[in-house]
């Protein structure tokens, strides 16, 4: 297992919760990615992992916001992304 895999392992322990954002997403917010500050802080902590997830979906930080102004969109969106994939790949285990 990885950092960012033991991370979110951690983090993410109650089904229906795994459940919702597997099909609903973060947007609607998830506990800890919510706010700017611990969206920035769990990219930094996990920036690789995190880009090595994105180039296996062959995923662009432009193709998440096409319309971004600033990197801490592209940080958010990324985060949102491992946190999403990781969430449908525990629903389909």
């Amino acid at each position: 297992m990885t950092r960012l895999n033991d991370a979110l392992a951690a983090r993410f322990t109650d089904a229906d919760e795994i459940k919702d954002v597997a099909n609903h997403g973060c947007s609607g917010g998830v506990s800890g990615f919510i706010y700017s500050s611990e969206l920035y802080d769990f990219f930094n902590e996990h920036e690789d992992e995190i880009e090595n997830i994105l180039d296996s979906y062959d995923i662009t930080y432009s193709s998440l916001v096409p319309d971004a102004v600033s990197f801490q969109q592209y940080r958010e969106a990324a985060v949102w992304f491992v946190v999403e994939s990781y969430c449908q790949a525990q629903l389909d285990q």
